[in-house]
């Protein structure tokens, strides 16, 4: 069963064993409360947070960004040039492709443009034409360059393949994160979602546990608390309520870290220290984190002081999960997917029907989502495993649809088009 905006899970580790030493401040630690410049200010906007499939490499800057960057040279130094090195890529496997989406004719043109592959969900194009344009882009244009890195790097995670990601980032790693001259002047240039992507990255080909993301996310941190005390000794606010911005959604990925490294309790302590920003993104995670560990009373208590209308209602639904009566989820789920046509509710009412024996309908409610296009991870694995469970022809039922999906052209930039293999049990 999937649950709502849930901490990631760790995904596919690179194979490759690499160390690199992680420079960071001598601080006491940049998210703790006890130095916090923003415990007196108002709360930044809210940050907004997505799942991985979800995500839309972002290739045109903000307007906030841009005037951050103002005063950047846009020349990409001598120190960063081997990133037009095409020996640091590789070619983008294609085995874990059902057929159907290779033969299709709904298959993007060659010629199709950066932006409209990205926006019809076709991560895989826009990977090797994002590399292409790196390639052949001017050294003039270093924000560009590194915004197709960007691109290159996120596209490939959306397509499961965050262990090639991490191999090409590695270089870029090595360098910033070294002692060589041309550094700072290096990272100043990097845009901050590819900073992030890194540290993330970092941790994949790392294989330490998460550690080094730790270290990374503190050491992010350490540098927008700096920027915040520039901003307001400046008096721009604007620059100010960035960094705030970026501070709050640093802590809530440390609580996403530690999850993923197996310190829940540690997870918990660290969410009692953030302030600022959404505190519905806070309760959540809080909310996820009793319900993990079993606390199913604590939940409820941090269910309780959610603010926001949806955000009660998708987790109300989710305690009614962990209770014995299998019925009142089918209920609370059904109420809420009628309510907002929520797609993972549907998903989850069909999973809890199957707890209960009804599995047809359960199979009716995941075959609809797939015929209306809502398409996701969760939904086209639980429907291959229905169809494995109650159809001695499953192979053939899952093959169709493959076929279903890739006849179709790319509708949004939120769902991919392609599928994999592993999301159907091929």
């Amino acid at each position: 069963m999937a649950s709502p905006l849930s901490p990631p899970g760790s995904i596919r580790r690179a194979g490759r064993n690499a160390s690199h030493p992680m420079r960071r401040t001598s601080t006491k630690g940049p998210l703790e409360t006890a130095e916090d410049p923003l415990a007196a200010t108002p709360a930044p906007p809210e940050v907004a947070r997505v799942n991985t499939e979800e995500a839309l490499p972002q290739i045109t800057p903000s307007k906030a960004q841009d005037a951050l960057l103002a005063n950047i040279t846009r020349t990409l130094p001598p120190h960063l040039r081997f990133l037009q090195d095409p020996r640091l890529y590789h070619q983008i496997a294609k085995d874990d492709v059902p057929a159907a989406f290779l033969q299709s004719t709904s298959k993007p043109s060659s010629t199709t443009p950066l932006t409209d592959l990205l926006g019809h969900g076709h991560f895989r194009q826009a990977a090797e034409v994002a590399l292409r344009e790196l390639l052949q882009a001017s050294i003039d244009d270093a924000q560009r360059i590194l915004q197709l890195l960007y691109c290159r790097l996120a596209c490939l995670t959306l397509i499961s393949r965050p262990d090639v990601a991490a191999d090409e980032a590695l270089p870029l790693l090595d360098f910033i994160t070294s002692n060589a001259s041309g550094v700072s002047e290096a990272v100043s240039l990097i845009p901050w979602s590819l900073r992030i992507l890194l540290v993330r990255l970092q941790s994949i080909a790392a294989q330490d546990g998460g550690r080094r993301a730790i270290m990374a996310l503190y050491g992010l941190a350490g540098e927008a608390r700096a920027n915040i005390r520039d901003a307001r000794s400046e008096g721009d606010e604007d620059a100010r309520s960035i960094w705030a911005s970026r501070l709050f959604d640093l802590g809530l990925r440390v609580s996403d870290t530690l999850v993923e490294m197996g310190e829940l309790e540690t997870a918990t302590r660290h969410l009692e220290t953030l302030v600022g920003g959404s505190q519905d993104e806070v309760l959540i995670r809080k909310v996820l984190l009793r319900l993990r560990t079993g606390d199913v009373i604590t939940a409820r208590r941090h269910f309780e002081e959610l603010s926001q209308p949806d955000n009660r209602a998708v987790y109300g639904a989710l305690l009614s999960s962990f209770d014995a009566d299998v019925t009142d989820a089918v209920m609370s789920w059904r109420s809420l997917s009628q309510l907002s046509s929520h797609e993972v509710a549907a998903q989850n009412e069909a999973v809890f029907l199957l707890y209960s024996g009804r599995i047809d309908e359960a199979l009716h409610i995941l075959e609809t989502l797939v015929e209306k296009g809502l398409v996701f991870y969760t939904l086209l694995f639980n429907l291959s495993t229905m169809h494995e469970l109650c159809s001695d022809n499953a192979e053939s039922k899952k093959q169709d649809i493959a076929a279903k999906l890739a006849s179709r052209a790319g509708q949004s930039s939120s769902t991919a088009w392609e599928r994999s293999v592993v999301e159907l049990k091929l």
